[in-house]
């Protein structure tokens, strides 16, 4: 049986959740990550949103999107579909890549925001994968903190705004809200 269609995503900036389908690596190496920040990248070009952040994880990722009324759905279904059919092509693999529907949860207050940056941010310190957030390179973290380089598709002054607009007074204080536990 289909899946009902997913009802209107009202415009806004909803904190986007894809997990793979069970224990399966959708990220096996930095040939997998680019490929599917060059998918991210043209996806957000073509469907008009803004990435605030996210963070790629071995088995889902994460992004911080501001977009048009329902201008998610398709743009979703497009990135996923095409990333999970190049992805089984060069691993050999056939089947589901990407389990359940993504989830997009709309970020409603400035607190809100601060705290879906953090968690985005603090992902990969959480699972065990690194011991500071600035310690993972799938994030857009360690360019919004001017610690490495940027990613080109990550728009970074929303978040200096949530912390006084100014990026060099705003990262030591977004350096010590996301990097304290």
């Amino acid at each position: 049986m289909a899946r009902r269609a997913r009802g209107d995503i009202f415009e806004g900036t909803y904190h986007v959740t894809m997990r793979s389908a069970g224990a399966i690596d959708l990220f096996r190496d930095d040939f997998d990550h680019t490929d599917f920040c060059n998918r991210l990248a043209r996806t957000i070009r073509s469907r008009g949103w803004t990435c605030r952040c996210f963070c790629l994880m071995p088995t889902h990722y994460h992004v911080l999107l501001d977009v048009k009324e329902n201008a998610l759905q398709r743009g979703m279904h497009e990135l996923n579909g095409q990333f999970a059919q190049q992805f089984n092509l060069r691993h050999g693999r056939s089947g589901h890549l990407c389990g359940d529907r993504y989830s997009a949860v709309r970020v409603e207050s400035d607190s809100h925001m601060q705290a879906a940056y953090r968690y985005i941010f603090r992902n990969a310190v959480k699972a065990g994968l690194c011991l500071s957030p600035q310690g993972w390179l799938w994030s857009s973290y360690r360019g919004a903190i001017r610690l490495g380089p940027r990613f080109a598709f990550v728009t970074n002054q929303s978040l200096y705004d949530l912390f006084g607009g100014d990026p060099e007074k705003a990262i030591p204080e977004i350096r010590r809200y996301v990097e304290i536990s």
